[in-house]
């Protein structure tokens, strides 16, 4: 692994605020079109009946904090259960949803949104747990935004001070 680049130098912090925003809305885009992919691929091959519309929605749903991965679940589980499916393919189905979390939340997201951000995930996690806490599902979708720009002052209040 090498090493990261120094940030760079803050000229103006409005202007660099949102040019954070829109490196997180981007990169929110990209996380739900890959994960739209995700879904058809794996939801395809675990031969889930209606997997395009599901695939669809789950990735619409993707931008949604805690629910939204879970309404492709709860459609998978609803499309087996009218189409008559067994047992087994619900089981395969749940597995490819698992994996797919388990990539988005542990290297998809952390790459997308916390290296071009600035963000370390220690951070990240504490503000996205008080947020939560204090605000609901509100705080948590706000939370990394927040910080984002929290940490731009930041980062141009030491640039003055030093």
């Amino acid at each position: 692994m090498g090493k990261t680049a120094p940030p760079r130098p803050i000229e103006n912090p409005l202007r660099e605020s949102l040019r954070v925003l829109g490196l997180y809305v981007r990169a929110q885009i990209l996380i739900a079109a890959v994960v739209t992919v995700l879904y058809g691929v794996g939801f395809a091959l675990a031969h889930v009946p209606w997997w395009v519309l599901i695939a669809i929605l789950g990735g619409v749903t993707s931008f949604v904090p805690h629910v939204g991965p879970l309404v492709p679940l709860a459609l998978v589980a609803l499309a087996n259960l009218l189409a008559d499916r067994n047992l087994d393919h619900l089981l395969i189905a749940f597995a490819v949803w698992v994996a797919i979390q388990i990539f988005v939340s542990f290297v998809l997201t952390p790459r997308l949104l916390g290296r071009p951000l600035g963000l370390k995930p220690l951070p990240v996690f504490i503000v996205l747990l008080a947020a939560s806490l204090m605000a609901g599902p509100l705080g948590f979708f706000l939370a990394v935004p927040a910080l984002a720009v929290a940490n731009v002052f930041w980062r141009y209040l030491r640039q003055k001070m030093a």
